[in-house]
């Protein structure tokens, strides 16, 4: 893969800014960040500096994945072996102690992932290996003179500002995820189950995605809510259940999807047949709040304002009271990716290069929810909507 020079210039002046001399990350999405290796079970290791200069350890086992990385110091160890039990900690420590003295970092500020708590799953979705005493006692160990210092701010700063390589990505992603908003046109019925609904999409991401536009890896998390479960889906999580869907009904889907290792997080609410006369005014409400928040988009505004803008549509259409979350989050390397935060008390200030969700949403007790979330790129001349799948379907 062609070095992604834009987003290593980045990283570099980040680091700089933050008074880093080094980091070394094990998250794979921080290592997908500064290497564009995709580790699978979150065991590997980057060691990256702020000259850009890059060493990744990792199993054995992964080499088949490095082919998307444009690192060339790649040193591995066999994370299988009849030895001993499997421990990565102990398997990178020799390796990382030669790193650390080739380059001499021996006495650096050296920056490491201390304050990560919300996480991507790695692609083995099923488990999820996090840097923990285990990793930070390997560190101190073989960096006994180093100062170490929490990277984490530095990090989610440069993440913020996808590099065009990234916004690529984001874009297969978006269609990828339309694969299975596709197979939701056809799955939802009257007499569906949810569940069912939702493990139709999500087969159809895995289906669909792995092998399009040589995407490897693909999965999507699909959520189906109808009608007046839908109402639960403000919570900061969402669940489909046994419920079958009954006609005229609207049905919520929440939809993450990744591809390679970066994500979207889409929202689309469908009906069982023909809307309800009570259902148009709603989606009328919520699409003219997405409107609003794109008209108002420009590099410098404040990611509240943009709430601001939103949350007014729905006031003026008498549905505020029903719009109790915030209007959206970053998206990328975590379909919650930190930065920006749109929210009355965020702080952030939009950039050029961007990329996050809006999804203004009404949820009324009793009859059921419309949410619908756009993927966004904010632009030099405006933005660009990632996912090419329309955002509101009442037939």
């Amino acid at each position: 893969m062609a070095k992604d020079q834009e987003r290593v210039n980045r990283a570099r002046r980040i680091l700089q800014e933050a008074g880093l001399d080094v980091v070394i990350c094990r998250l794979p999405e921080n290592v997908l960040y500064l290497t564009g290796y995709w580790p699978v079970i979150g065991a590997s290791l980057v060691v990256f500096d702020q000259d850009g200069n890059t060493s990744v350890i990792m199993p054995h086992e992964e080499l088949d994945y490095t082919h998307e990385s444009w690192v060339e110091d790649i040193r591995t160890f066999p994370y299988i072996n009849m030895t001993s039990p499997a421990d990565p900690n102990r398997a990178v420590e020799p390796l990382l102690r030669a790193v650390i003295k080739e380059k001499g970092y021996e006495k650096s500020r050296v920056g490491y992932e201390g304050s990560f708590e919300l996480i991507a799953a790695n692609n083995v979705a099923a488990e999820a290996r996090v840097p923990g005493e285990a990793l930070f006692a390997t560190l101190r160990k073989v960096l006994p003179e180093a100062s170490l210092v929490d990277a984490a701010p530095a990090l989610k700063r440069a993440r913020a500002v996808k590099s065009s390589q990234e916004i690529e990505k984001l874009r297969i992603c978006n269609e990828v995820a339309v694969f299975g908003l596709k197979a939701a046109r056809e799955v939802i019925q009257a007499g569906a189950k949810e569940s069912t609904v939702a493990g139709a999409i999500e087969g159809a991401i895995y289906g669909g995605g792995v092998g399009y536009k040589g995407v490897e890896r693909a999965r999507g998390f699909c959520f189906a809510m109808s009608g007046p479960r839908g109402v639960n889906a403000w919570r900061p999580f969402c669940m489909s259940s046994s419920k079958t869907m009954v006609e005229g009904e609207p049905v919520l889907i929440e939809l993450d999807t990744f591809a390679d290792g970066y994500y979207n997080d889409l929202t689309r609410t469908f009906t069982v047949g023909k809307p309800s006369q009570k259902a148009i005014p709603v989606f009328e409400a919520v699409n003219a709040a997405i409107d609003a928040v794109l008209d108002n988009l420009k590099p410098g505004v404040a990611a509240r304002e943009l709430d601001a803008v939103a949350r007014k549509v729905i006031i003026e259409r008498g549905y505020g009271e029903y719009f109790p979350h915030q209007l959206g989050h970053g998206v990328g390397l975590q379909f919650h990716d930190p930065i920006p935060t749109l929210h009355p008390g965020s702080e952030d200030i939009m950039e050029v290069g961007m990329t996050f969700a809006i999804e203004p949403a009404i949820y009324i007790p009793g009859w059921g929810a419309v949410r619908i979330e756009e993927n966004i790129v904010l632009t030099e001349t405006g933005y660009e909507s990632l996912c090419p799948f329309p955002r509101w379907e009442l037939a």
